[in-house]
């Protein structure tokens, strides 16, 4: 439970500086895209506005057959399609709308952007021989609950386009029929069929008292385009009502002011406060649009999302490894206070009995006692000073070494203790040169082979083998015996520790040993690791080399 807590604490600690270093960031990053957005929804918003003011803009369409371009009349529907199509992607990527309405110099409406429109190339009843360019116009057929039917059902298909014999849009797209009247290049829709070889979509179906005096003529054709600032861009239904919102203030704007006055600029207000009139100009304008308030976050939501994530799992690995190094530290505490524990017991006890009046043959054994106790505590605390400059990061008095030399050499001290225990001590040393600290190194091998002399059996053998590989240098000690169970070997190297705590304090050891042996590797930029064999344990040590000739 209690590293449960620690464990948490750690974790709230470095939750809480990762997300205020990532919301810093993030905020400045929002304010640099903030900037770049407004810039450019200025320009989306305003700059085919104004050239349409400004006469610039000029409506035009190629009748098939016909080698020069013709300059079309200004008239409603077709204007309507134009203003659409041209305005469709505008503020597309940052969920909004832009609306348009553009007027006679009298003042009369001559046309605005509509919900939905369609391109098409159409062969009709009374002419099929003919094929014709057409623009579909579905607004002033359609109710509002029709409109919605319609962009709910294009918005089921990834892109509004369809071509005969197109396959990816779930089954072959085989063609089109419509049925309503046609005034130049438009046609005023009152029904739209989709055709499909698994069956037909009814894409728009008006009734057609709703306008008198017309005759609906029938047409089919092959291929179909549809542009509308509302699809793509979220759930029909509010864009609907946003786009009617635009609308509407656009027609409170003229109630306030006639198109055909001589001035500027008029601008309105409420919900969405971007309207404005432009009257005396070349060709009187409105415009309104409509920009989501978290726009300046367009493009930013999965930056936002993944380095939120990365700050996230920063943390947990930031507050893993303190919560880490925090249980190395209680535990390297609690060792060292062990180890200190009995020699100090043992001292206290003797230098009591000194102060009695005991035999003078029990004088020296005690003593002794305390000498020896006293020695065990000095080198104790003289491993653990070398540890903590090591670990500490204390800079190495290098120079370059021969490192099967200084292996051989602290190898040989050893002979006498491996015939002691009946352990025959074999070496395979081949050429390799190192840059280190000699007296460092010296105590790193002495470690090791120590290490292997303890926990080899009678009879068995311990063998050194040294090799260099380009700029590697690889030290590994081998000794028989039993091997380690698993669950130990990842702690071998830490300070204190002991697999089988009774054994290794009988032999001497205060399980810093091996811990130096890692520190001393780690100091030199080298890595060491522990591993069983059939019937013994290989301990090894990886240094960087000088440059070998091999």
């Amino acid at each position: 439970m209690k590293d449960k807590r620690l464990f948490f604490k750690c974790f709230a600690r470095s939750l809480g500086i990762s997300l205020l270093l990532w919301g810093a960031a993030m905020a400045a990053l929002i304010w640099v895209n903030y900037q770049w957005c407004r810039e450019d929804v200025a320009v989306q918003s305003n700059d085919l506005s104004m050239r349409i003011r400004n006469g610039e803009v000029t409506f035009t369409a190629q009748p098939k057959g016909l080698g020069i371009v013709r300059i079309l009349p200004w008239e409603d529907g077709y204007c309507s399609a134009q203003l659409t199509m041209m305005g469709e992607w505008l503020l597309r990527d940052y969920g909004g709308q832009l609306f348009l309405r553009i007027y006679e110099k009298d003042g009369d409406r001559l046309g605005q952007t509509q919900m939905l429109v369609g391109y098409t190339d159409m062969v009709g009843e009374s002419d099929p021989e003919e094929a014709s360019v057409l623009y579909l116009v579905f607004d002033p057929a359609m109710t509002d609950e029709q409109m919605l039917a319609a962009l709910e059902t294009l918005d089921g298909y990834s892109k509004p386009v369809f071509y005969r014999g197109d396959s990816g849009l779930g089954s072959e797209f085989t063609g089109l029929r419509a049925v309503g009247w046609q005034e130049g290049e438009v046609l005023y829709v009152q029904k739209l069929t989709l055709l499909f070889e698994t069956g037909e979509v009814v894409l728009a179906d008006t009734r057609a008292d709703l306008f008198p005096g017309q005759a609906p003529e029938s047409y089919s054709g092959t291929w179909v385009e549809f542009y509308s600032p509302l699809l793509g861009r979220g759930d029909p239904e509010p864009q609907l009502e946003r786009y009617q919102a635009l609308a509407a203030e656009v027609d409170e704007l003229e109630e306030r002011v006639p198109q055909t006055a001589q001035g500027g600029l008029a601008f309105g207000g409420g919900q969405y406060s971007n309207a404005y009139l432009a009257v005396g100009a070349v060709r009187p304008l409105a415009s309104n649009y409509y920009l989501p308030e978290l726009y300046a976050l367009t493009g930013l939501k999965p930056v936002l999302l993944l380095t939120l994530g990365a700050a996230a799992a920063l943390a947990l690995f930031t507050a893993w490894l303190e919560y880490r190094a925090i249980r190395r530290e209680r535990a390297f505490v609690r060792g060292a206070a062990h180890e200190l524990k009995t020699p100090l017991a043992v001292v206290r006890t003797h230098a009591e009995a000194l102060r009695e009046d005991i035999a003078p043959a029990k004088r020296a054994q005690y003593l002794d006692t305390v000498v020896a106790e006293s020695d065990r505590m000095a080198a104790l605390v003289g491993g653990l000073l070398d540890l903590s400059r090591l670990v500490s990061g204390r800079r190495l008095e290098k120079e370059p070494l021969d490192f099967a030399v200084l292996t051989a050499g602290r190898v040989q001290r050893l002979d006498l203790l491996a015939e002691q225990k009946e352990v025959r001590l074999r070496t395979e040393l081949g050429p390799a040169m190192v840059m280190g600290e000699r007296l460092v190194l010296e105590e790193m091998v002495d470690e090791l082979a120590d290490n292997g002399l303890k926990h080899c059996p009678p009879d068995g053998v311990v063998t050194l083998t040294l090799t260099q590989k380009g700029r590697q240098v690889k030290l590994t000690v081998d000794n028989d015996g039993e091997p380690i169970p698993p669950e130990h070997l990842g702690h071998l190297f830490e300070p204190f520790y002991r697999g089988d705590p009774g054994r290794s304090r009988a032999q001497g050891g205060a399980g810093l040993g091996l811990a130096l042996v890692r520190a001393a590797a780690e100091a030199h930029g080298g890595s060491c690791r522990a591993a069983n064999r059939a019937g013994g344990v290989t301990f090894t040590v990886e240094l960087p080399g000088l440059q070998s000739d091999r």
